[in-house]
């Protein structure tokens, strides 16, 4: 469930102001006071997280009015219907009946309205046939807002609460089940005994702790080990501790503690420095959106790259890319390591008219978008060639293919010379986009190369949307980029960059692996293990029309192992426990291993008279 329109009237600095085309995520860039924060803040008014105030009405005290267009899947629907929004019937056509009869205006699974707000603080929803439709604010979706106070407490409430129910604080009991005379410390020791009960058996006493050991068992800890390792993976360094609080007022609320390593105690998590809590916090919503079953949201957040150092702002914006897939983000910025991960379509430039109203500009001039955010182009000046790759790793790996196979690739100081290596996470996000229009300015035209993973997908079909991609750009933004033609991108014959490393002969010379046979055992081990449980080991399985039932199986078809595997996976097996000596083995791999093993990448280099001209006999 998105918002796909937004016009918003009479709010604060907003005389009139209209976004169209909402994708997944919509990112406000511009200067300060330009209006940003207005627009979530109506945004936060139709769903009920912002109370409008007397100040935010015009000098002419007119009604606020914000027009919205909202998208509702079929999947939100089965949604709906599984939660009993809108409607209580059982049987899905009956609710379906009843949910369009409450909502008249929704048809092709978009639902429009206007949310009228007076003076008086009196909300309405009127959706054309009604002129307020009780049943609009039941399906919008719910809100999460990081606001800039960075306030874990009431932000850690709204995602960490559990069941509640009132009458449950009959049952609980602070006393030890073996012996009365003590309170309970919560070392569930009892479990084993309530277990061999029956339910009839059980006293109320022993019913509660039974439910408070489920609801922990199976919420509070997985949650828990799954929110550490996003949060450690986003560059937290401490672990965040979960425990339940037991007063009969405070039923089954969750408090969260930071582990002091130096000190040996739990700290309060609201002591976490103000970077640590923007991590913790994007990281919380990561964990608490996996969930298959959860209800798609809307995330937004006010400037997340405050208090972050540069390297942790693009950790921040790799969040809320990861979040827009499966849910609404929305976001303030003045950085631009925020934006990199996103497309055009996705940026909103706010800016003030001539009277001083908020006014907003969509599919803008890039340059204007990335002159506010201080985006330069330094780092295109003397160079001759550009590679576009995927993985940040990429950055490191691929000048040592280049070094193996042509002259000129370092100067003296060791660093790359006169060729750009820029990694993206994807060749359509806004930082490719601005990296060619630079590109462009300083007349490297088509002196580029993009090199995309081919993750399992038809190569052809891979080129051609990307070059359709731009074509299309062209024509909003005529003689501002370079054309992005076939021979300018290059989809990798395998999944990823890391499946050109798998040949096992090779792997044995530089000491990966002690034999070939090693190399099959162990990765048909891992293979029954877990890989064919992975989203690539699936695909590859409905690719093949069968399992891998052998090392030998696994032989025959190694060649689509390689194509529809996910190469981060396969690399870590092997080259994981030599991480200190990585460049020093891949170049001794690419010193040994054949030319046809990366024929794909190097006759694509090769089109290029740059490289060409630079080819070591």
């Amino acid at each position: 469930m998105q918002i796909k329109s937004l016009c918003i009237e009479n709010f604060k600095s907003i005389q009139r102001l209209e976004i169209r085309d909402i994708e997944n995520a919509l990112i406000l860039v511009g200067k300060n006071n330009s209006g940003k924060t207005v627009v979530l803040d109506a945004i936060r008014a139709v769903t009920g997280n912002y109370q409008v105030q007397e100040s935010d009405f015009n000098e002419k005290k007119q009604n606020i009015e914000i027009s919205m267009e909202v998208e509702i899947s079929k999947e939100d629907l089965q949604q709906f219907h599984t939660r009993g929004i809108v409607s209580s019937y059982k049987r899905y056509d009956a609710w379906e009946r009843d949910f369009l009869k409450k909502l008249p205006t929704f048809e092709e699974e978009k639902l429009a309205f206007v949310c009228v707000i007076n003076r008086g603080g009196q909300i309405r929803y009127d959706d054309g046939m009604h002129k307020n439709n009780q049943y609009i604010p039941m399906i919008l979706p719910k809100l999460h807002f990081v606001d800039t106070t960075r306030d874990i407490s009431s932000f850690q409430e709204d995602l960490l609460i559990f069941q509640k129910a009132e009458e449950l604080s009959c049952l609980r009991s602070n006393a030890c089940i073996f012996n009365e005379a003590k309170s309970c410390n919560h070392c569930f020791n009892c479990i084993g005994l309530i277990n061999k009960k029956s339910p009839e058996e059980l006293h109320l006493q022993e019913t509660a702790k039974l439910l408070e050991y489920k609801i922990y068992q199976l919420n509070l800890n997985d949650f828990a080990i799954r929110m550490n390792q996003n949060y450690q993976k986003n560059g937290g360094v401490q672990e965040i501790v979960y425990s339940m609080q037991y007063e009969p007022d405070k039923l089954f609320s969750i408090q969260a503690d930071v582990w002091q390593e130096d000190l040996k105690r739990l700290g309060p998590v609201e002591k976490l420095g103000n970077g640590m809590k923007n991590i913790y916090m994007l990281s919380l919503l990561e964990t608490y959106v996996e969930e298959e079953k959860r209800m798609q949201s809307i995330i937004m957040v006010e400037y997340p790259e405050l208090f972050l150092h540069p390297s942790l702002q693009k950790e921040a914006s790799k969040i809320l890319y990861q979040l827009s897939k499966k849910n609404q983000v929305i976001f303030t910025t003045h950085s631009p390591n925020m934006v990199v991960n996103f497309t055009r379509g996705q940026v909103c430039q706010m800016a003030l008219d001539e009277e001083g109203y908020s006014i907003a500009r969509q599919n803008v001039d890039i340059d204007n978008v990335l002159n506010d955010l201080g985006y330069s182009a330094n780092d295109f000046l003397n160079v001759d060639f550009v590679f576009i790759v995927e993985g940040k790793q990429d950055k490191s790996r691929f000048p040592l293919l280049l070094e193996k196979y042509y002259t000129e690739i370092y100067d003296k100081k060791g660093q790359l010379s006169r060729i750009a290596i820029i990694t993206t996470n994807s060749c359509t996000n806004i930082k490719t986009y601005a990296n060619l229009k630079y590109m462009n300015q300083l007349y490297l035209r088509d002196q580029f190369l993009m090199i995309r993973d081919g993750d399992g997908k038809n190569p052809e079909e891979l080129t051609g949307q990307l070059c359709s991609y731009y074509s299309e750009r062209n024509q909003q933004d005529i003689d501002k980029l370079p054309r992005v033609r076939p021979q300018n991108v290059l989809i990798l014959k395998y999944y990823s960059f890391e499946n050109y490393f798998l040949n096992p002969e090779i792997m044995v010379k530089v000491g990966v692996v002690e034999s070939v046979e090693q190399f099959w055992e162990i990765l048909f081990d891992k293979w029954k293990q877990y890989l064919h449980r992975i989203k690539s080991g699936v695909h590859l399985q409905e690719v093949l029309g069968k399992d891998l039932e052998s090392i030998e199986d696994l032989k025959a078809h190694f060649e689509e192992f390689k194509i529809y595997m996910r190469g981060h996976n396969l690399y870590d097996i092997f080259y994981g426990p030599f991480r200190d000596r990585e460049t020093e083995l891949l170049t001794k791999y690419l010193e040994l291993a054949p030319r046809e093993d990366f024929a794909d990448i190097l006759e694509k280099i090769d089109a290029f008279v740059y490289f060409d001209s630079r080819k070591k006999d």
